[in-house]
């Protein structure tokens, strides 16, 4: 055998021996690896989530005297620390609607609840249709609701993932109680956002000329 082909046969050992080794300390690895993401996969999989939803209405003047932005400039922008601390007040904030979802793991469901108010309204009757300081009387009907519907997934770094869509239907109380035609108000928020497990999120909002409304998630994980 001549010193050329000794050459080339040494090459092509040394080439083989080195793939053993690469697939050899790759194998454990990839394994290691599939097996990990099987315990990820499987370590929340009889876990639950609840999930709880809640609409705030704030003054902004209640706002404005915690020194929050009105456009939201950081570092002063609103935070959950704010609203709470306005909620202590029943004359700057209070929670108008809520609702709450227990779900497992990669599931998905909703809530609905549905209300009708009726108001009664008084007209007087018209002079040589009736006696004197005689009222008609009619009912007006008003439908007040709120739906929730959340799909959840826990993440391996046990940070919980939460796809939303919240609709809110009232009226003016305070409309309601005068006797006036109370103004109806329409919100829907829809969206998704990544929570870390009991700790509270503003995902939406909307305002007027002296309210805000925020819609606040919260989501934390428990066993079934």
């Amino acid at each position: 055998m001549t010193r050329t082909s000794i050459s080339i046969v040494i090459l092509v050992g040394v080439v083989f021996c080195g793939l053993l080794l690469s697939g050899d300390s790759a194998g454990p690895s990839a394994k290691a690896q599939a097996n990990q993401s099987v315990q990820a996969e499987d370590l929340y999989k009889d876990s639950r989530v609840l999930v709880e939803v809640f609409v705030v209405e704030v003054k902004l003047s209640a706002l404005y005297d915690l020194g929050v932005s009105p456009i939201g400039q950081k570092p002063n922008s609103v935070s959950v620390e704010n609203i709470l601390k306005c909620l202590r007040n029943d004359d700057w904030a209070q929670v108008t609607a809520g609702a709450k979802l227990a779900l497992g793991q990669q599931q998905r469901g909703s809530t609905k609840a549905t209300e009708t108010t009726y108001v009664q309204r008084e007209t007087p009757v018209p002079a040589g249709r009736g006696r004197a300081g005689a009222v008609s009387r009619s009912f007006e009907s008003y439908s007040i609701g709120k739906s929730f519907d959340a799909q959840v997934a826990i993440r391996p770094d046990s940070r919980i993932f939460v796809a939303f869509t919240f609709s809110q239907n009232t009226v003016d109380k305070a409309a309601l109680e005068s006797g006036a035609p109370p103004a109806t108000i329409t919100r829907d928020f829809s969206g998704s956002v990544c929570l870390e497990a009991g700790k509270p999120s503003i995902v939406g909002a909307m305002q007027n000329e002296q309210m805000a409304a925020f819609l606040i998630i919260s989501a934390d994980i428990g066993c079934k």
